[in-house]
C-alpha cells in the first residue's frame, strides 16, 4: 500500500488544482461545459438540452438560456459525455493504486463529485492512503489521519460509529444527486455509483423522445437527493413505511428543498429498497420538469396527479436494471429481451376489492390513467394491484407498441403515444390531462387498448411457482 500513498502524493498538486476551481470554495463551477462554435468564439455555461438534433441550449448564471443551431457549432463539451466515460472504465476488483488513478481521471474530467467519491473508494481499499486523505481535506493525527463528518474532524473508528447514525449520517454528492445515509461508507459510495450509472442510461434512452433536459435548471440547490436509511428501524419515525420519492419540500434535507426520495435497506437486500424506481421518478420529476422552470418549484400537485405514468415508467426502467451495487448493469431497451415480471403480470388480473374507481366503468383503462396519488400509498390490499397494472400498461405501450384505432382506421401507436403524454404533461404547462393520450394516440381513446394490453400480459402471468428469471438479476 506504501507505493499508493507515496503516488497520491506525488499527483495531488495536480488533481486539486483541476478540481478546487469548481468545487473547493462551494460555488458552482458555471463554465463546466462549453460550446465552440465554427466561427472560433467559445460559449460556457451548463449544456441544458441536448437531445434536439437541430439544436443545443447552453444554461448560463443568472439562469439565462441561450440556443446554438447545430449547423454553427464545432464540438459541444458536456458533462454526460465526460460522465460516461469515466463509469466505462470503472471496475470492480481495482487496486487502491488503480482507484487513486481514476481520481485523477475524475478530476481531469472536469468531475470534481466524481472525484472524491474515487477517493473515499481508495480509503475503503487503503484507509491510510495519504493522497486521498490529503485530497479530501482531511488532517493528520498522531496516529493517522483524521476523517470528516457530520462538522467534525473525528478518529477513523468515530467516523465509523457516526457513519451508521441518523443524527450524524453521512452526506455525499455525486455530478447528479445527493445521499444523506447512516448505512455506512460503502453503501453511500455504491448507492451513489449506481444513481449515475441510472442517470446515463435514461439520457441515452429516453432523452430525445421524452425531451429530457441535462439537469436541474437550478443544478446547485435541486439535486436529487437520497435519504437511505441503514433498516427499516431507523426508517420508522416516519409515518410511512414504505420507500417514496416526494417532490413537495416536506422533507428535511442538507442541501436543496424539494425533489427527494426516501428508502431503507432490508436484511436481504444488497440495495436500498426500490432504489432505481424511485430514481426513475425523481428523473421524471428532475429532466421534465425542474429542468424546463425557473424558479421556484412547481406545484407538487401537478407532479402527483399523473402517478400512474410515473409508476409504470419507473417499472419498466428498474426491470433493465442490474449488476452489483456500485458497479450497474444495463439492458437496452427494445434489444428483444424484455419480460415483464410474473408478480406484476398475475396481479394485472386480481381482481379489485371494492368500492374503487377501477370497478365503476368497464374498461379498466378508463379510470387507471386518472387515479389520484392517494390510491397509490397506504395499506391497503388494492395498491399492489393498481400499481401491478400501471407496470404492465406501460410495459405493453413501450415493448408492443400497439395500434391504436379510431373506427377501424389506425390513428396512432402505442409508444408514441406515451412519449407525446411524457412531452405535454411534464414539459408543458397543460397538467395531466387524459386527453394529452388521445391527442398522442392521434385522436383514438385509450380504453380502445383494454383487450389487446389483457392479451399481451397474459403470458407472462401463467408460470406457477418459481417466476421467470429476468435477463439482468437485480
Amino acid at each position: 500500500m506504501q507505493s499508493g500513498s507515496r503516488t497520491g502524493s506525488r499527483l495531488l498538486p495536480l488533481c486539486l488544482a483541476l478540481v478546487c476551481a469548481s468545487w473547493g470554495d462551494g460555488e458552482f463551477d458555471w463554465t463546466r461545459d462549453s460550446i465552440l462554435l465554427k466561427d472560433g468564439t467559445e460559449q460556457k455555461g451548463v449544456v441544458i438540452e441536448a437531445w434536439d438534433p437541430a439544436q443545443v441550449v447552453l444554461l448560463v448564471d443568472g439562469g439565462h438560456r441561450h440556443a446554438f443551431p447545430m449547423t454553427e457549432v464545432q464540438r459541444v463539451d458536456k458533462l454526460r459525455d465526460r460522465l460516461a466515460s469515466f463509469m466505462g472504465v470503472r471496475a470492480a476488483g481495482n487496486s487502491a493504486d488503480k482507484e487513486w488513478q481514476l481520481v485523477e481521471d475524475a478530476a481531469r474530467a472536469r468531475l470534481p463529485f466524481m472525484a472524491r467519491l474515487q477517493a473515499y473508494r481508495v480509503l475503503l481499499l487503503d484507509p491510510e492512503h495519504a493522497g486521498a486523505h490529503q485530497f479530501l481535506g482531511h488532517k493528520p493525527m498522531n496516529s493517522g489521519w483524521s476523517w470528516f463528518i457530520d462538522g467534525k474532524n473525528v478518529t477513523p473508528k468515530k467516523f465509523t460509529e457516526l457513519s451508521y447514525e441518523w443524527n450524524s449520517r453521512l452526506v455525499l454528492e455525486s455530478e447528479h444527486f445527493v445521499v444523506e445515509s447512516d448505512a455506512g461508507l460503502k453503501r453511500a459510495l455504491e448507492v451513489l455509483y449506481d444513481l449515475e450509472g441510472l442517470y446515463l442510461w435514461w439520457m441515452r434512452n429516453l432523452a430525445q423522445l421524452i425531451a429530457a433536459t441535462e439537469d436541474v435548471d437550478d443544478p446547485r440547490d435541486e439535486k436529487i437527493t437520497f435519504l437511505v436509511h441503514r433498516n427499516l428501524e431507523s426508517f420508522q419515525p416516519l409515518s410511512r413505511k414504505e420507500p417514496y420519492y416526494d417532490p413537495s419540500g416536506d422533507e428535511s434535507v442538507s442541501k436543496g428543498g424539494h425533489n427527494v426520495a426516501r428508502t431503507f435497506y432490508t436484511s436481504e437486500g444488497a440495495r436500498p429498497e426500490e432504489l432505481f424506481e424511485l430514481a426513475t421518478q425523481a428523473l421524471i420529476y428532475s429532466t421534465l420538469v425542474l429542468g424546463k422552470i425557473k424558479g421556484g418549484a412547481p406545484d407538487p400537485e401537478l407532479h402527483r396527479s399523473a402517478h400512474w405514468v410515473e409508476t409504470g415508467l419507473a417499472h419498466y426502467v428498474a426491470l433493465h436494471c442490474g449488476g452489483k451495487p456500485g458497479f450497474p448493469e444495463f439492458s437496452e431497451m427494445l434489444d428483444g429481451t424484455f419480460r415483464l415480471d410474473w408478480n406484476s403480470a398475475r396481479r394485472t388480473f386480481e381482481t379489485i376489492s371494492p368500492p374503487h374507481p377501477l370497478l365503476s366503468v368497464r374498461n379498466e383503462l378508463t379510470n387507471l390513467i386518472g387515479l389520484s396519488y392517494d390510491y397509490f400509498v397506504g395499506n391497503s390490499s388494492n395498491i399492489p394491484l393498481c400499481k401491478a397494472r400501471c407496470a404492465s400498461f406501460v410495459s405493453f405501450l413501450i415493448e408492443a407498441d400497439p395500434p391504436v384505432l379510431k373506427g377501424d382506421k389506425v390513428v396512432g401507436h402505442g409508444r408514441a403515444g406515451l412519449w407525446y403524454y411524457f412531452r405535454q404533461v411534464y414539459g408543458t404547462p397543460l397538467a395531466h390531462s387524459s386527453k394529452a393520450l388521445d391527442d398522442g394516440f392521434g385522436g383514438g381513446k385509450v380504453e380502445a387498448l383494454e383487450d389487446a394490453w389483457k392479451t399481451w400480459v397474459k403470458p407472462f402471468s401463467v408460470a406457477v411457482g418459481t417466476p421467470p428469471p429476468a435477463k439482468v438479476s437485480r
